[in-house]
């Protein structure tokens, strides 16, 4: 069985009585697209946030590479992903700076003009890349964020509510390129939304959220079957879907 890249064990946080999160086992594997789906307060951010390590756990276990993610220092940790927020506040500076000096945080990225050259081509955003982050509409300043943490290439991407501020011909390029990402650059993707529907082409696995409970898993290479049991996927889960030819 493929070595999990996260894995979490009797995950509990509760604020008074009201449950926020509760996971008793759950595995993530490399290179895969995990899609988190549910209502709004069903716990999707907190799920990424605790991955993250942006929120502590009172009690239970998450390990990153068999390793607590306790253990990590707060500057190892976050060369390891990048994370594109529901909100986030525009820095000053233009586009194009922007994006520079998000892929050069990374010490991996031997060439950070060259990852900014290539995101900008494949995002369609040389219009844009002179612009004033500041001056950018919701939906431009999403794609900017969306963009410079792709280039990043970092190991995991957490993305949260994936198609926020996107019309479906956005969500469709997106799609694209991240798929390339997963399936080729062996990134694991882990994203949250309320519209699953529209990432099935994307999505290795589809996990649902009710109450800050997992109710559902679903790979998308098992059949579509009421009675499948969950530990099913986490079989399959570590198994990366083939390349097209």
């Amino acid at each position: 069985m493929p070595t999990p890249i996260y894995s979490l064990k009797n995950i509990h946080l509760k604020d008074d009585d009201k449950n926020i999160l509760s996971i008793k086992k759950f595995d993530f594997h490399r290179g895969t697209c995990y899609m988190i789906n549910g209502n709004m307060a069903s716990g999707k951010t907190t799920f990424l946030d605790i991955l993250s390590n942006q929120m502590k756990v009172p009690k239970g276990e998450v390990q990153y590479e068999l390793r607590r993610i306790s253990k990590y220092s707060t500057k190892e940790y976050s060369q390891q992903y990048a994370y594109v927020p529901q909100i986030f506040k525009a820095p000053w500076g233009t586009v194009g700076r922007y994006l520079l000096k998000t892929v050069k945080y990374y010490s991996h990225n031997d060439n950070p003009q060259k990852r900014v050259d290539d995101i900008v081509k494949k995002m369609d955003l040389k219009d844009i890349i002179d612009s004033k982050m500041r001056s950018l509409t919701p939906s431009q300043l999403r794609w900017v964020v969306l963009a410079g943490n792709i280039a990043t290439d970092a190991k995991i991407l957490f993305i949260d509510e994936i198609e926020l501020h996107l019309g479906r011909s956005d969500i469709n390029t997106l799609t694209r390129i991240l798929y390339r990402k997963c399936n080729y650059d062996g990134v694991t993707i882990i994203a949250t939304t309320q519209n699953k529907e529209y990432f099935t082409k994307l999505s290795s696995v589809s996990i649902t959220l009710n109450a800050g409970r997992i109710t559902s898993v679903r790979s998308s290479n098992q059949r579509q079957n009421q009675g499948q049991r969950p530990s099913s996927v986490k079989r399959n889960s570590g198994t990366k879907p083939k390349k097209k030819k």
